[in-house]
């Protein structure tokens, strides 16, 4: 019987590519494996004559330390970098950078308190300001919706207003306008033919005053001021105690109800709403804290000429963590002879603000400031104000400030 075309056809190929491939194979006709029962038979064999092992054949790893010693080495490396946090010159910055911390929080801690209290006050309350809370003078049964919107809510937007006017300090300022917006101005051949003639006539006029300069002494400018890293760290310090009084309240509003965590309780009474405004404002902050975390490494400029990787992230532990820690822990120890936990996690909160940084500093780039000599010195003029108005605030709150009703 004879078979179809198409099976011919197809038989056909198949051996002329078995011919192709045994021309091209150097050791001719590939031989196939034996039957499964065979090799079965063979691995039986083998397992009597060697034993069996349930070990496999690895490859030979190449030659190395063991780990406790490549451990003991990185160990040492990171304590030779880091030993430099602990120098003089570090210690210095952190002393400053602690002063700025504290100053912020106190300023905040008590414009927040009287804000609050101002707040009640418009609500028909009396308060008496303490360190660690503000005192209600009223039954709980006897709060309103509109009384716990205003009294709570007020000062979290007091804290975003001023953290607004204090990022215009370090935004950018841009005089040229939008690209679309500025092609709208010359669309017709009018407008572009008026264009044309202003710029005709600007260019005439520059040069006149440049003929007319030449021959005339030049006037001496005044050099436009500029704003201090040394205000604009404390401007830096004051966002972040902004922030951390605003998201806070959100962040433990599943734990407690401060702040403005209790007007989201006291509008939605749902354990869903607590931990969904507990992450969003956890995921916020975390956003925050490494757009902002720049501006730390730009504050290097009051005591390096360069930032670079070998000086960056011991600069970051002396100029960010160590006062963030040491400011924490004097916070809390003015809480004596009463510690409130829920004010030691809401001022912890900043952490998540900071927690960006070292992932920011372990990718940014080389920044060079300038070339002038930079002694690190300890800058007494802040050192004496703030102390006097931190201890003012603080013997005010522990005394507590009354605000009563007439």
């Amino acid at each position: 019987m004879r078979h179809s075309l198409l099976k011919r056809v197809r038989r056909a190929a198949k051996r002329e590519f078995r011919r192709i491939k045994d021309e091209h194979r150097s050791t001719g006709r590939r031989h196939r494996k034996p039957p499964l029962s065979a090799r079965f038979r063979h691995w039986l064999r083998r397992t009597r004559e060697k034993g069996f092992s349930f070990r496999r054949n690895r490859p030979a790893k190449p030659h190395g330390p063991p780990l406790s010693k490549r451990i003991k080495h990185y160990v040492r490396t990171q304590r030779e970098k880091y030993a430099v946090v602990f120098s003089s010159e570090y210690l210095i910055i952190t002393l400053n950078s602690v002063v700025l911390f504290l100053v912020s929080f106190f300023l905040i801690h008590f414009l927040t308190h009287l804000v609050t209290g101002i707040a009640a006050w418009f609500c028909g309350i009396s308060t008496t300001l303490n360190y660690a809370v503000v005192d209600f003078h009223i039954r709980y049964w006897n709060w309103t919706e509109e009384a716990v919107i205003i009294v709570f809510s007020i000062p979290a937007l007091f804290t975003l207003l001023i953290t607004f006017f204090c990022y215009l300090a370090f935004a950018r300022r841009r005089r040229r306008r939008h690209g679309f917006l500025k092609r709208l101005r010359y669309l017709t051949k009018k407008q572009r033919y008026r264009h044309r003639r202003r710029v005709r006539q600007r260019d005439l006029e520059r040069q006149v005053q440049r003929l007319t300069s030449q021959s005339q002494p030049r006037e001496i400018r005044k050099p436009a001021r500029h704003i201090s890293w040394t205000v604009k760290l404390f401007l830096l310090w004051t966002i972040y105690h902004c922030l951390t009084y605003f998201f806070s309240g959100m962040l433990y509003s599943f734990l407690f109800h401060r702040r403005f965590g209790y007007v989201i309780w006291y509008a939605f009474n749902a354990s869903f709403f607590d931990l969904l405004f507990s992450l969003i404002a956890f995921l916020v902050m975390i956003m925050i804290g490494y757009a902002f975390a720049v501006q730390f490494f730009y504050s290097g400029r009051l005591y390096f000429n360069d930032l670079n990787g070998r000086n960056r992230m011991p600069f970051m532990i002396s100029q960010v963590f160590f006062p963030f820690i040491l400011g924490t822990i004097i916070t809390i120890a003015l809480q004596v002879p009463k510690f409130d936990p829920a004010l030691i996690l809401l001022n912890f909160s900043m952490f998540f603000l900071l927690l960006p940084i070292p992932s920011r500093a372990a990718r940014a780039e080389n920044i060079h400031f300038d070339s002038r000599d930079k002694p690190v010195k300890i800058n007494r003029k802040w050192v004496v104000w703030s102390t006097v108005i931190v201890l003012a605030i603080v013997i005010a709150i522990k005394i507590g400030i009354p605000i009563r009703l007439p």
